[in-house]
């Protein structure tokens, strides 16, 4: 059997695409548009539902106390929370799921 080169194999089929290569070699990082890390990325939109949970919260206890605040302030504050903590659970077990599939992949 002769061992062909990859440029040899595409040459022996014209009708495929060429596929891109990666020029420079991974360093672990994963950057996004704005140059930010994916750590950073995460990092940031834990916070912001961290705020949105700690203004529901706060809401409440207003309403309940003090009882200047919205009825209806607190209940979107509360259902914002609910849709984006439940929004980060599900990105919570895809990235799971995703981190277990590709640690039994065959390399």
């Amino acid at each position: 059997m002769k061992n062909f080169t990859p440029n040899q194999f595409k040459s022996m089929l014209p009708g495929i695409p060429q596929i891109p290569q990666i020029q420079t070699p991974l360093k672990g990082q994963v950057s996004l548009g704005g140059g930010q890390s994916f750590g950073n990325v995460l990092s940031d939109m834990l916070g912001n539902v961290n705020k949105m949970m700690n203004k529901s919260e706060e809401l409440t206890q207003a309403a309940v106390t003090t009882g200047k605040v919205n009825l209806h302030e607190v209940m979107i504050a509360m259902a914002e929370e609910e849709v984006a903590l439940g929004l980060t659970t599900q990105v919570a077990g895809k990235f799971i799921s995703t981190v277990e599939k590709l640690t039994q992949m065959q390399v």
